[in-house]
């Protein structure tokens, strides 16, 4: 895609791109933008157009992410896409993950996270969350020919107002701030829409294919692994890092270490941890704010709601 996006700028892809040995071995990991993060930065700079990932977003097909774009594709319906792109999205971007989230209305949402907001030094930079969602965004529309009053809601625009209508014009897409936090949001009873390149056959290769390579990853995912530990407790003022440590089969230095290799430690994996949790916890229906507080393991429901403020910059009840 970057490369594509290059040629159309102009520009020489062999100037910012490994060699066709090294291209091969990068290939075969999982996607992951931060291992191009300085030759994406030197393309955005040198082409000269600031949405430059979007455009990149532009050159998706139902093979660039080999098997994983091809189920999207070849799935029967935008519901059965939804979910599929959630449940393997490991393959195409550490550490960002994929959540379907339903409404109280029924309308779905694919929820954009980043589970390692933490960490200076491989956070995903505000280009690489446009390219990261663009690709998404094309990916979907491809799929089903085009989907009118496609939403995106995001905390801030990073860029000018009128990059923003740029954007969407782009990505056919309208955009919204101030939500908690980024998701593409469906109209109703998109999840019913039949997609253009549906194929029973080839989707039953590809998902088998895609099983294998997300086991294989989720067993040396260290903080996938803490998340399921943290979703079997009822009150996480009771759970510490020796318990998840025992719980884990290894000594809380060997959890340390593992988590500082990825520039964490554990107490920043227990706060991203919770604030997920909360913003699933708040889209639930009749929900009680004094038990969401409990369940986290906060000591009232002030502390959790400045807590919740501080990871958001809204309250509960504003998010309400």
């Amino acid at each position: 895609m970057l490369q594509q996006a290059a040629e159309q700028f102009g520009l020489d892809p062999s100037l910012y791109f490994p060699d066709t040995a090294e291209s091969e071995r990068i290939r075969i990991q999982p996607a992951d933008l931060r291992a191009f993060s300085s030759q994406f930065n030197q393309l955005c700079q040198d082409s000269g157009e600031p949405l430059f990932p979007a455009f990149a977003a532009k050159h998706a097909s139902p093979l660039t992410f080999s098997c994983y774009s091809l189920a999207l594709w070849t799935a029967n319906d935008l519901k059965t896409l939804i979910q599929d792109a959630c449940q393997y999205c490991i393959l195409i971007g550490s550490p960002i993950r994929l959540k379907h989230h339903k409404t109280p209305q029924g309308n779905s949402e694919l929820w954009v996270i980043n589970r390692d907001p933490f960490n200076d030094k491989s956070k995903v930079s505000d280009r690489g969350f446009m390219m990261y969602v663009a690709t998404l965004i094309e990916m979907i529309q491809q799929a089903t020919g085009g989907i009118n009053n496609l939403v995106l809601k995001i905390t801030r625009w990073p860029f000018t107002p009128q990059l923003q209508g740029k954007f969407e014009q782009l990505m056919g897409c309208q955009i919204e701030t101030g939500s908690p936090l980024l998701k593409i949001c469906f109209p109703q009873n998109a999840d019913m829409i039949r997609l253009k390149g549906r194929d029973p056959d080839i989707y039953s290769v590809a998902i088998p294919r895609l099983r294998q390579a997300v086991s294989q990853l989720e067993s040396h995912d260290i903080i996938l692994l803490i998340y399921k530990l943290l979703d079997n407790e009822s009150n996480l003022k009771i759970i510490s890092r020796e318990k998840v440590a025992s719980q884990m089969l290894m000594s809380v230095r060997t959890l340390n270490r593992r988590l500082a290799e990825l520039g964490l430690n554990y107490r920043q994996v227990l706060e991203q941890y919770k604030r997920e949790k909360a913003l699933l916890l708040l889209n639930q229906p009749n929900i009680n704010l004094t038990d969401i507080a409990f369940r986290l393991g906060f000591a009232d429901l002030s502390s959790f709601s400045r807590a919740f403020k501080s990871w958001t910059g809204h309250s509960p009840t504003h998010f309400l």
